[in-house]
């Protein structure tokens, strides 16, 4: 049985996003492109293992990072040998995977508006909790 958690965290995640822009969304590649998202840097503690539903049934609490973007993307799917072939768009939440380059930058600077550098994926079962995750190589102040 494969639970899909993500869907109700993002809806949970994006209700404190900023208000939706009316201009078109900007469009990325999946990895190895590298890009650079700008947004508000968050933390929130979720469900985790083993089946991510409920801190209160005994789901071990998951510490998760997200950028909630300035502007709303979108992606373009990549088939050539890639597992990143879904179209996403309207995505103005981002979870941000734990990177060990990075992980004392997005500590530091949770709570503030940042650039993240790196690159995007679709999310895989388990761990990642929105449609688009990027896998960072850099978090700077903006």
């Amino acid at each position: 049985m494969i639970v899909m958690p993500s869907v109700f965290v993002l809806a949970v995640v994006v209700a404190g996003a900023p208000g939706q822009s009316h201009r078109a969304d900007s469009c990325y590649h999946y990895k190895p492109a590298v890009v650079a998202l700008t947004g508000r840097l968050i933390q929130r503690t979720l469900p985790g293992p083993p089946n991510y539903q409920s801190i209160a049934r005994g789901d071990r609490p998951d510490i998760v990072d997200f950028l909630i973007l300035d502007a709303p993307i979108c992606t373009i799917a990549d088939y050539k040998d890639s597992p990143n072939t879904d179209v996403f768009r309207g995505q103005d939440t981002i979870h941000v995977r734990r990177a060990e380059a990075t992980w004392h930058d997005v500590r530091r600077l949770t709570g503030q508006r940042v650039t993240v550098r790196g690159t995007l994926a679709e999310w895989g079962l388990g761990t990642d909790r929105t449609p688009v995750v990027i896998d960072p190589t850099a978090v700077t102040p903006k």
